[in-house]
């Protein structure tokens, strides 16, 4: 039996010359897949960043064309200079004790500091509980206050109402307490009422830590009898 040819081997880099003899291709064909080549890599160079912009642009139109509900809302809160310069604490509680070592406490829904580097304070719906001897105390309400951390001085002021537990309730427009001495007074009108009556005045002092409480200007007091205080 005849040995079979020997088959060619194809080198491992043709080249235009080994194409054209061995395997028919000619230098045109070459050239044209060159050509179409250098084509497609240039489409690529240009196509491809403009179909990444296009994406992008997408991905930032889209949730205007198609807006959820669910989600959260963000936005951003006008402030001012004067707003951040300011230090605002909401149910803020002062507690001390006075000269006579009777506590008190001074409590608000919010207080925010009057100015940098003062200790003036200003308060939203204050209220101050002082304990007297003898375990009696007093309540004092306001719609604002001023509050003097250095002094422990409080300026009440809109609708003030103070409470002592002996059952007497004043109401007037304004009144100062002094935390440190026990005292407090008012220079607008007043009118309260108690165990022993009614009274009408044009301000009022409380002295000696809420033992005595002056009216002062023109008053005019109603007072019960016993058969009138047992009626009611």
């Amino acid at each position: 039996m005849a040995p079979e040819p020997a088959k060619a081997v194809p080198p491992k880099n043709p080249t235009g010359t080994f194409l054209a003899r061995d395997y028919g291709l000619g230098r045109p064909t070459v050239a044209r897949a060159t050509a179409r080549y250098g084509n497609l890599m240039r489409w690529l160079k240009l196509g491809l960043p403009s179909v990444a912009a296009i994406l992008i642009g997408v991905v930032a139109i889209w949730p205007q064309i198609n807006p959820r509900n669910d989600r959260i809302p963000l936005g951003f809160a006008s402030v001012s200079k004067d707003e951040i310069d300011q230090l605002r604490m909401v149910r803020p509680r002062y507690t001390g004790i006075d000269a006579r070592n009777q506590p008190y406490a001074l409590t608000a829904d919010s207080a925010t500091q009057m100015g940098k580097g003062t200790n003036l304070v200003e308060l939203e719906q204050p209220k101050a509980d002082i304990t007297l001897k003898g375990g009696t105390w007093i309540a004092l309400t306001a719609d604002t206050g001023m509050f003097s951390q250095q002094q422990h001085i409080i300026q009440l002021s809109d609708n003030v109402s103070l409470f002592h537990d002996a059952g007497y309730d004043f109401h007037t427009n304004s009144a100062y307490i002094d935390l440190n001495a026990g005292t407090a007074y008012g220079q607008e009108p007043i009118e309260g009422q108690g165990p022993f009556g009614n009274i009408k005045a044009q301000g009022f002092r409380v002295i000696d830590r809420g033992d005595r409480v002056i009216f002062t200007g023109k008053a005019k007091m109603t007072i019960y009898s016993r058969g009138a205080v047992a009626k009611k």
